[in-house]
């Protein structure tokens, strides 16, 4: 009875493995790992190594394709997300002991490692102070109060579209929205 019962959790647990191989995903999950690897910049032993479980050839796949992609399409990597450690004792992470909820928002993104949200009041407060959005608005009262009623609208979108082109010009780096 022992021997019967061993060997159908032999079957079963061998059959995990067989369902992975046949449907294919433990293959693209380990592509997508590799690629994941190279997108953040980590090297292929730290990612072997993060990832003891999966194929290494199929890693090292993800990984090469991505590399190919990214120089062909000239991306820079990406910023790793910061380790997730162990919970201290005290109940809040160190990167989020420091810091004080002034503008009242309710996201939980600092404990996650995540970046933080802003919520409806403070995108508003942000759009208020931006030059862009301050630029175009000028543009946008100035033109109405300037023309006559009879000009085209499409002229008024021509000029605005013009408007964001020079800001954009003149600040590069900037990443719009």
């Amino acid at each position: 009875m022992k021997r019967l019962l061993l060997l159908a959790c032999a079957l079963l647990l061998g059959g995990c493995n067989y369902v992975n191989s046949v449907t294919g995903l433990s293959k693209d999950s380990d592509k997508a790992i590799g690629a994941a690897c190279r997108q953040t910049g980590r090297s292929l032993e730290e990612c072997y190594q993060r990832n003891p479980n999966a194929d290494k050839a199929f890693i090292y796949a993800g990984w090469r394709e991505m590399n190919e992609y990214m120089a062909k399409n000239k991306l820079e990597t990406m910023e790793p997300l910061p380790e997730v450690a162990a919970q201290p004792a005290s109940g809040t992470t160190p990167a989020v002991a420091g810091k004080h909820p002034a503008s009242g928002s309710t996201s939980s993104a600092g404990q996650t490692g995540l970046p933080d949200l802003m919520s409806s009041e403070e995108a508003d407060r942000a759009a208020k102070s931006d030059p862009q959005v301050a630029a175009v608005m000028r543009a946008i009262r100035s033109g109405h109060s300037a023309k006559s009623a009879s000009s085209a609208p499409a002229e008024d979108q021509k000029r605005l579209l013009n408007i964001i082109k020079e800001l954009n010009k003149s600040d590069p780096g900037r990443n719009p929205g």
